[in-house]
């Protein structure tokens, strides 16, 4: 029986890999050493649906020449009373682990229950049985540092009615350099000098800062 937990962790494990989705940032000396002087964090953001991007999934100030960030399908869903712009997301519900084409519902109790299957495969749907909600989202992700964390990639800029709604991750993040700013920060202004970057039909990419412009090297 141990033998077949075994096995099927390992299947997960391949499965996760064969999905996994990386960045390689470069940065050249004279521009790495002319931001970290100026105190800037290499910022990273996911995108969901046809929305802006609006949270801050990760930011680093420990960022070297040569940097990998990497993320994995693995989501949580959450609700938040509000959206604010320059304030770090506020979970106002539970926190649910939840896959692609799962749903959680909302209950009237504003809980969110265990998911069951439905809903469109590529999206995460919330039930809302509640009221007027922020529907948001974490996914994990592997950091620059090596460490792996859960943290939120989107909350919904205006709540929800009751019904359901469904939030569909795109595999585009957002690479940027800004000073004084921190992980899980909600924006709702364009970054500055910022590149988007198309994971959907491969699995890796690699930019280059160089000279204050970013290029594919």
């Amino acid at each position: 029986m141990a033998d077949q937990s075994l096995q099927r962790f390992q299947a997960f494990q391949a499965a996760l890999a064969d999905v996994q989705k990386q960045v390689q940032i470069e940065i050249a000396l004279p521009d790495l050493e002319n931001l970290k002087n100026a105190g800037y964090k290499l910022c990273f953001a996911k995108k969901v649906g046809t929305e802006d991007f609006n949270v801050v999934w990760q930011s680093y100030d420990a960022y070297l020449f040569s940097n990998n960030f990497s993320w994995t399908p693995m989501y949580q869903l959450f609700g938040s009373n509000t959206f604010q712009g320059d304030v770090t997301v506020r979970v106002s519900t539970n926190v649910r682990d939840i896959g692609l084409g799962e749903t959680s519902v909302l209950s009237p109790s504003g809980i969110l229950q265990p998911p069951s299957t439905g809903g469109p495969e590529t999206a995460i749907t919330m039930n809302n049985e509640y009221g007027s909600i922020h529907p948001g989202v974490n996914q994990l992700s592997t950091g620059i540092d090596g460490k792996q964390v859960s943290t939120p990639i989107y909350v919904a800029v205006n709540p929800v009615v009751m019904g359901p709604t469904q939030l569909t991750p795109v595999e585009k993040v957002l690479v940027w350099f800004e000073q004084n700013v921190e992980t899980s920060t909600m924006f709702s202004t364009s970054r500055s000098n910022p590149v988007e970057i198309d994971l959907t039909a491969t699995n890796s990419a690699t930019r280059r800062y160089e000279d204050q412009v970013w290029v594919t090297p």
